[in-house]
C-alpha cells in the first residue's frame, strides 16, 4: 500500500520539478524578407509539453522539409524549465507580402494559437555556387538544413553544472531528545530535493517501528511541496511520514529510521540527436539515520496518591447540568481534562454516588488533535448519565486529578468542588429498624392517673362505654388501608427496579443506533458499541460495571443458559473494541462487527427468554 501511495505521491511531485512561466505558443522565422527562390525556417516554439499540435495550411507557400521536433531544457539560477519546438522549411510561390497563419496546440485542456506572421518576398537572389549546386539537387536542402539545425541547437545549448543530479537528503527531525516517560514527542520524516535533482518513482525499504513508543500517525489531507533550508541552501521539501510518540519506559530509546529507494534521474555526459542533455535513471537507497532519546523516569518521591500517569500541562472539572430533579428524572454529569499532554492514555477519575443514585457507564467524548507544532492537545471527557431513585439531598463527593507537570518538572493536584443533588419529589428512601429495638417502658406513676375508674375491672366500661367499639373496630377498618398501601408501596419500590431496566435498555439502544451511525468513524463506532454491550448486560443480568470482568461475564452468561459460541463471540466483539484504537480497521470490517452484534443480541435475548 506505501509503495502505491508514494508512487503516485512522487510521479506528481517530479512534475512540479520543472518550475515553467506561463504557457506560450509563438512564431519564429528565420528571416521576414527574402528572394522568391529562397528557404525559410518556420519555428512553433512552446513553453511546455502540449499537445495536438496543428499546423498552419501554408498558402502561398511550398512544404519543402519538416516537421522536425526539438526539445531542450535550460537551467538558469537553479530553476529548470524546458522548450519545445516543431520546425518547416518552406519556400514562396510569389512575390509580395504573404502570410504564414497561426499554429494550435492544446496545453492543460486550454487551446492556444501563435500569431500570424508576414513575410516580404522579392526578386530572386543570386546563390552561391555551393548553394546554387545544392540548390540543382533535389534532396541536398535536407542536408544544409539539417546542419543548420545542429549547429543553431549547440549554440543554444547551455552550460551545465558538474554536480548537476545532486542534492538530495532524507531526514528525521525529532522535537526533542530528552523527555520523561509518557511526555508527547514529534517526528517528522521529510525529503529534501535540491533544484538541480530529480526523480520519477520512491518505494518504501523500511518503516519506523517505534518500540518502545506508543504512537500515533499524523495524517496529511494534501502532501504539498514548499520551499526549506537546510544547512544554509534552499531544497523544495516534501514530508512524508508525521508521527506523536509517547515512551513507554526510561532510558535511552533507539527510533529506527526510515528507508527508500528512489529512481531518481542524472545526466549521462552526452546529448541526444537535438543537442539537448540526455537524462539517466538509476536506483539508490536513502536512510534517514536512526535517532536516540534519552527517556527520564518519573520522579517518585512527592507523587500524589491515585495518580494515574497523566503528563503535560492540564485544566480539569466536574459539572452536572442539574442540581434539582425529581426521582427518575436524570442528569449529566460530565468529567472533563483540556490541555497538552498524553490525553489519549490518561484515565479520568471516576465519581463516586449513594447508593439512591443509580450511576450508569460513561460516554467518552474525546477531541484531541495531533500535530507537530502542538504534539498532543485538546479535551478528554466522560459524560456519566445518573437517575436518582428517591427523594432527598444528596452529596457527590470532590474528584481529584493529578498530573506530572513537564514545565516545573513537579506534580500538581486539581481538585473539584463537592456536588449537592437535590431530588424534590419521589418515594420516601427506606429506612431499616434494627431487629433489637425494643419500645420504651412506662412507669407505673404515670399510668396510675388513668386508673381512677374502677369500673374498668367491673364491667361496667363494656356495657356503659360507646367509644370501646369504636376503638375494638378501628383496626379492623384500617386494615384495607393499610394492605393498599402495602400494595402502593411495592409498586413503587417495583418501579425503582422496573426504572433501572428501562434506563439501561434505553442506554442499549440509544448507543447501538450512535455506533450504526459512526460506521466509518474507527473510535467513535467502536466506543458506542463498548457501551451497548456494557449496558446491555446490566439490562439483561442486572450486572453492575465495576463486574464487567471476563471472568464474571462468561460465569453469568453461563448460568442464564447462554450457548458458549455466543459467549466467546460477546467476548471477542469486547476485545475488539478495546483493542480497536490501536489497529486499523476499515469501513467494511465495522459493518461487520455491527452486525455480530446486532446478531448476538438477538440470541441471547431469545435464550433468556427461555
Amino acid at each position: 500500500m506505501y509503495t502505491k501511495y508514494f508512487t503516485y505521491t512522487f510521479l506528481a511531485f517530479f512534475t512540479s520539478i520543472a518550475t515553467w512561466a506561463q504557457f506560450q505558443l509563438k512564431t519564429q522565422v528565420s528571416s521576414q524578407s527574402m528572394g522568391i527562390n529562397q528557404v525559410l525556417e518556420v519555428r512553433f516554439v512552446m513553453t511546455g509539453d502540449a499537445d495536438d499540435f496543428k499546423r498552419p495550411a501554408f498558402e502561398n507557400f511550398e512544404v519543402v522539409g519538416g516537421p522536425m521536433q526539438s526539445i531542450s531544457h535550460s537551467w538558469v539560477n537553479g530553476k529548470t524549465s524546458m522548450e519545445k519546438s516543431v520546425s518547416f522549411f518552406v519556400q514562396p510561390k510569389k512575390k509580395g507580402t504573404l502570410t504564414i497563419g497561426s499554429a494550435s496546440v492544446v496545453f492543460e485542456d486550454k487551446v492556444y494559437k501563435s500569431q500570424p506572421v508576414t513575410i516580404q518576398v522579392g526578386d530572386a537572389v543570386q546563390e552561391q555556387p555551393r548553394q546554387q549546386q545544392r540548390r540543382r539537387d533535389p534532396f541536398s536542402i535536407f542536408d544544409e538544413m539539417e546542419e543548420e539545425f545542429f549547429r543553431r541547437q549547440r549554440q543554444q545549448q547551455p552550460q551545465l553544472p558538474k554536480n548537476m543530479g545532486e542534492g538530495i537528503h532524507l531526514v528525521a527531525k525529532v522535537s526533542k531528545s530528552s523527555a520523561y516517560v509518557n511526555e508527547p514527542i514529534t517526528i517528522e520524516y521529510g525529503l529534501y530535493v535540491s533544484d538541480r535533482a530529480g526523480f520519477n518513482t520512491m518505494n518504501v525499504k523500511q518503516m519506523p517501528k517505534y518500540e518502545n513508543f506508543w504512537n500515533h500517525m499524523i495524517e496529511e489531507k494534501q502532501m504539498q511541496v514548499t520551499r526549506a533550508e537546510l544547512n544554509g541552501k534552499s531544497y523544495r521539501y516534501l514530508p512524508l511520514q508525521k508521527a506523536v510518540l509517547l515512551p513507554q519506559k526510561d532510558g535511552t530509546l533507539r527510533i529506527d529510521p526510515l528507508e527508500i529507494e528512489l529512481e531518481e534521474q542524472y545526466f549521462t555526459g552526452n546529448v541526444d540527436v537535438f543537442g539537448a542533455p540526455e537524462l539517466g535513471l538509476r536506483k539508490k537507497t536513502y536512510s534517514s539515520g536512526a535517532k536516540t532519546i534519552q527517556v527520564k523516569p518519573l520522579p517518585l518521591d512527592k507523587q500524589p496518591e491515585g495518580y494515574t500517569g497523566a503528563v503535560g500541562s492540564f485544566n480539569f472539572k466536574v459539572q452536572a447540568n442539574k442540581t434539582s430533579l425529581k426521582a427518575n428524572e436524570p442528569l449529566e454529569l460530565t468529567v472533563t481534562v483540556q490541555g497538552k499532554g498524553n490525553l489519549d492514555l490518561l484515565t479520568l477519575p471516576k465519581p463516586v454516588a449513594p447508593n439512591a443514585l443509580e450511576l450508569y457507564d460513561p460516554e467518552k467524548i474525546n477531541k484531541v488533535s495531533k500535530s507537530i507544532s502542538a504534539g498532543m492537545e485538546g479535551t478528554k471527557t466522560e459524560k456519566y448519565v445518573i437517575v436518582p431513585q428517591y427523594k432527598g439531598t444528596y452529596t457527590i463527593e470532590p474528584l481529584t486529578f493529578s498530573y506530572f507537570d513537564t514545565a516545573s518538572k513537579s506534580y500538581k493536584t486539581i481538585t473539584s468542588d463537592s456536588l449537592t443533588i437535590e431530588v424534590t419529589e419521589g418515594p420516601e428512601l427506606p429506612t431499616n429498624t434494627p431487629a433489637n429495638t425494643k419500645a420504651e417502658v412506662v412507669s407505673k406513676q404515670e399510668m396510675q392517673p388513668l386508673n381512677g375508674n374502677i369500673e374498668w375491672f367491673n364491667g361496667n366500661f363494656i356495657t356503659q362505654s360507646k367509644s370501646f367499639y369504636a376503638w375494638w373496630l378501628a383496626p379492623l377498618l384500617l386494615l384495607p388501608t393499610v394492605f393498599a398501601a402495602k400494595n402502593i408501596r411495592d409498586k413503587k419500590a417495583g418501579d425503582v427496579t422496573g426504572n433501572k431496566l428501562k434506563t439501561s435498555n434505553k442506554l442499549a439502544k440509544k448507543y447501538l443506533s450512535e455506533a450504526k451511525k459512526q460506521i466509518g468513524n474507527k473510535e467513535a463506532f467502536y466506543e458506542a458499541l463498548e457501551r451497548c454491550l456494557h449496558n446491555y448486560l446490566k439490562a439483561r443480568l442486572k450486572i453492575e460495571t465495576s463486574e464487567l470482568s471476563n471472568d464474571t461475564i462468561t460465569k453469568l452468561l453461563s448460568d442464564n443458559g447462554i450457548n458458549q459460541e455466543d459467549i466467546s463471540t460477546f467476548l471477542s466483539i469486547k476485545t475488539t473494541c478495546e483493542m480497536a484504537r490501536y489497529a486499523q480497521m476499515d469501513i467494511q470490517t465495522m459493518q461487520n462487527d455491527y452486525d455480530l452484534a446486532v446478531q448476538l443480541i438477538s440470541s441471547i435475548d431469545k435464550q433468556i427468554k427461555k
